[in-house]
């Protein structure tokens, strides 16, 4: 299978590489920024679970062609209007599976490309690109989750998943992926939003005096808008999330406040506004996600 992956920062860059390094067919979409560093380095990964270098099959925007099989879109949620508006062919029946937060995606990529079959996917890792353009791995989690929407696409869906197995991270085909999709919806909205307006990991959060009840109210506001959706969730799943969620001692923290650290721009728009879009839409009341929002968006405004 031929593997075309947008993005080659702390997620595509990972996967992407650890998928060449099993000696999958990989190639990599970036900018020509990234391009010129790759192409002078290599793809650098350093990781608990093994360094790799490589020197990665590249391509840009102006010269990709729709040769590939499967496709991973790895890049900011707010990046993909741009991508989008691009001229950027995929072959009938192409696997498009985006690694993206949020949901509203989800329909952005099935109306731009009607040919191609969408997956869901999930990434879990730790990870960052550090000045240097090198992929820093900080622990044990580095895992895909991926799953068909349409029960026809399940076996090149799982031929992929079969793929993916001689690599160096943990992949999980999911037989409901709508539902883990919004499982990490839920979770990375409160872990986000808590981190970036207090601007301190969980575990210091939680143990201030009313540290646990924020925490636990953004969280349940979350669960409250996934199931005015009608979202099946799974009370085993989410109570496992209330356990990370209230530990003292975690030193849990989110990308988004690393990004807010680094003056980058960061996904608030389409992690909580989302969310509350759908909340509005239902009469779920969420004031604790609106005031991460409102933090949110204030610091946004600052990097105009």
């Amino acid at each position: 299978m031929t593997i075309l992956v947008l993005g080659a920062g702390a997620v595509g860059g990972y996967f992407g590489g650890r998928m060449a390094e099993a000696g999958m067919d990989v190639t990599f979409l970036v900018r020509e920024k990234r391009q010129k560093i790759l192409e002078k380095s290599g793809l650098i990964i350093k990781s608990p679970k093994g360094n790799f270098v490589t020197s990665p099959n590249l391509v840009t925007i102006d010269n990709v062609d729709s040769i590939y099989d499967v496709i991973l879109f790895t890049n900011k949620a707010y990046d993909l209007d741009e991508i989008l508006q691009s001229p950027f062919p995929v072959k009938d029946g192409s696997i498009i599976i985006p690694l993206l937060n949020g949901y509203a995606h989800m329909e952005q990529l099935r109306n731009k490309f009607p040919n191609a079959r969408l997956f869901g996917g999930i990434a879990h890792i730790f990870s960052t690109l550090n000045k240097e353009g090198e992929i820093h791995h900080f622990n044990d989690i580095h895992s895909l989750t991926i799953g068909h929407l349409n029960k026809a696409d399940e076996t090149d869906g799982r031929r992929f998943f079969d793929a993916c197995s001689s690599a160096n991270f943990s992949i999980k085909y999911s037989d409901d992926i709508i539902v883990d999709l919004w499982h990490k919806w839920v979770l990375i909205t409160t872990v986000a939003g808590a981190t970036t307006l207090f601007n301190a990991t969980i575990g210091e959060i939680a143990s201030t005096e009313h540290g646990i009840a924020f925490i636990t109210d953004l969280h349940d506001e979350c669960i409250n808008i996934a199931k005015s959706e009608k979202i099946q969730v799974n009370d085993d799943d989410l109570a496992q999330q209330r356990r990370f969620l209230s530990d003292k001692k975690s030193t849990w923290s989110s990308s988004m406040r690393r990004d807010m650290v680094n003056k980058s721009k960061i996904e608030c728009a389409h992690i909580f506004l989302e969310l509350i879009n759908i909340a509005d839409k239902n009469n779920v009341e969420c004031p604790s996600l609106k005031t991460v929002m409102i933090n949110g968006e204030i610091y946004m405004r600052s990097l105009v």
